[in-house]
């Protein structure tokens, strides 16, 4: 899985368009495009546009990640699912990155700005772009996370996750109260027997722990992660920011997708 460095996720989106032609993110770091060419690209040729870019007085766009393009998700509205000031007309399309299909060689990943949700396709398709230059330096090769006995931390997002899921799938309402309830350690500082702040994750937040490098499910790291189902597991997005309906991510093929509240998923808490 690609150490991609996002800090701050449990934050709510902040963006800088001051820049004539970008917006800079300022809780990733990113520095997105942000007027698109109103063409259609094969995975290839996406490539090549962002590697062939100047824009703001830099060459060295890029094709986003999966990952990096998922942080822009809003999943709070749709058609398109994204900040619309920031990123005024964006196009209900999909949107090629740079993350290849690890079991399919002739398959990457894309993210829907229709509803929000990444996928893969063939590359041969043509799909729309945005692309995307840092000027971070890049995260570091190290490990990914800090495993302990029943949490673990994401050394790339900075999120604590619960180590081993709920034992069995719960409602959406269900799952909250489970993650509300749960007692694993104690943030840093806190005072002996305070409650941890254990919630459900976003969408965004959960897409996090997809590793899109796993050729067969789960699609976790499973050393961090041991006994993960290759299941739906509940997020805390609901769909168009409405009351019947939320999202969840499958960790046996990668992508996001909505259901009822009333249908029983597993749940990871974080904190």
């Amino acid at each position: 899985m690609p150490n991609v460095r996002l800090p701050g996720l449990p934050n709510p989106h902040s963006y800088d368009t001051q820049t004539p032609g970008v917006v800079v993110d300022r809780i990733t770091g990113l520095v997105w495009q942000r007027n698109l060419p109103e063409k259609f690209y094969t995975f290839k040729d996406a490539q090549r546009q962002c590697d062939g870019l100047i824009l703001a007085g830099h060459r060295d766009w890029r094709l986003p990640s999966r990952i990096e393009l998922v942080s822009l998700l809003d999943t709070t509205r749709i058609q398109p699912s994204i900040d619309m000031v920031a990123f005024p007309s964006t196009p209900i399309d999909w949107f090629w990155t740079s993350s290849l299909a690890a079991d399919n060689p002739t398959a990457a990943w894309y993210v829907y700005f229709y509803f929000g949700y990444p996928k893969t396709d063939d590359v041969t398709n043509s799909f729309s772009v945005r692309c995307v230059r840092s000027d971070r330096p890049p995260a570091g090769r190290g490990a990914r996370y800090d495993v302990h006995p029943h949490e673990v931390l994401d050394l790339a997002t900075g999120l604590r996750w619960q180590r081993a899921a709920a034992p069995k799938p719960l409602p959406f309402r269900a799952a909250g109260a489970y993650c509300d309830h749960l007692k694993l350690g104690s943030k840093p500082g806190t005072k002996s027997g305070e409650k941890p702040g254990w919630r459900v994750p976003t969408l965004v937040e959960l897409l996090t722990l997809i590793d899109e490098s796993a050729a067969t499910a789960p699609m976790i790291d499973r050393a961090a992660f041991p006994d993960t189902p290759a299941e739906p597991f509940w997020t805390s997005s609901t769909f168009n920011n409405g009351s019947e309906l939320a999202w969840y991510a499958r960790f046996d093929q990668g992508n996001g997708l909505y259901g009822r509240l009333s249908e029983s998923f597993r749940v990871r808490c974080v904190e």
